[in-house]
């Protein structure tokens, strides 16, 4: 048995023995009167425009409404899809650290600290974030995670018209497409949401680069967010590293317009928020384009980043250096 088969099974019966204590073995026996499997009753909350309303609906079908202390519908809900995606994700097609991660994402579920129970309040980005990890439509990769997605045509209309060509060239010639692509969010739980570091940061791209090539029909990674702009650089610079591998590679690297205040470009820089004030910072939203094979070439340039399956652990604890 490989080392990561081991891990797999071991995630599995960490999980199924949260589901057989207290509150939450309760709840997932409920959960078992319902028409849909696992992975299909957690896909429709997600695919719902309401969750925490699909969630309130789902708690009074199954009369769970009274019996829900320590988040325990949620957790039985994502624990239940975890086993299920648990099942196929050995021979999933992305990166090995990549399901060691999602190893460890499931194993949050059965034993969250006491500090992360927010996480599963209804109504918070987070839930979302950990029920789509849950059914594998979301992927941690350290410092960053990532979705399916891909270029909204509607952002034509917001790309500075001098950078309109170079960005319709590399979307017609490079990418050959507007989707599907990876698009990078950041990571729901770290230590410090306030800290990033150029190291992780690095080896989150390696692992998306590296899945992109296996992930079937996938062009290549869209980003957009202040943390991708270029002017946010001028203030920060020390996040530059941040866009490093696409300038390395020649991907494109542009705005979209101001960013709005709700963007957290105000969060974690006491300079930003008084050069803000002052006039002198004008907060844009970034936009990244990087091609399948320019993924390609900068995981070969960069084998000192690939995991060891001997050394990786699971574990998203990150040493912590730079300030966002």
């Amino acid at each position: 048995m490989s080392k990561l088969a081991a891990i797999i099974g071991e995630t599995e019966e960490v999980c199924a023995s949260a589901l057989r204590s207290g509150a939450l073995a309760l709840v997932a026996q409920k959960l078992t009167d319902t028409a849909l499997g696992p992975a299909a009753l957690v896909r429709r909350l997600t695919a719902s425009a309401n969750f925490e309303l699909e969630l309130k609906k789902l708690a009074a079908e199954i009369k769970a409404d009274g019996d829900m202390p320590s988040a325990a519908l949620q957790r039985a809900l994502l624990l239940n899809a975890a086993i299920a995606s648990l099942k196929k994700l050995e021979g999933f097609p992305v990166e090995s650290s990549v399901k060691r991660l999602i190893c460890e994402e499931f194993r949050f579920f059965a034993n969250p600290s006491e500090r992360e129970m927010k996480l599963f309040v209804p109504g918070q980005y987070s839930l979302l974030a950990l029920a789509k990890i849950s059914i594998l439509e979301r992927f941690p990769a350290g410092q960053f995670h990532w979705e399916v997605s891909g270029f909204p045509r509607s952002w034509l209309f917001k790309v500075p018209l001098g950078e309109l060509p170079r960005v319709a060239y590399f979307l017609g010639g490079r990418l050959k497409g507007f989707s599907p692509c990876f698009f990078p969010h950041m990571a729901t739980r770290r230590k410090n949401p306030l800290m990033l570091l150029e190291k992780e940061s690095d080896k989150s791209w390696f692992r998306m680069a590296a899945s992109a090539q296996l992930f079937p029909g996938i062009r290549g990674l869209v980003a957009s967010s202040w943390l991708h702009s270029p002017d946010t650089y001028k203030v920060s610079p020390h996040l530059s590293f941040i866009n490093k591998p696409f300038v390395e590679s020649g991907g494109v690297v542009t705005t979209m317009g101001e960013a709005d205040e709700s963007a957290g470009y105000m969060v974690g820089s006491a300079q930003r928020r008084q050069m803000l004030k002052a006039g002198d910072f004008r907060p844009t939203l970034g936009l990244v384009l990087w091609s399948r094979k320019q993924m390609a070439a900068w995981v070969g340039q960069h084998p000192e980043l690939e995991d060891k399956e001997d050394t990786a652990v699971l574990s998203n604890s990150f040493q912590v250096r730079r300030t966002t």
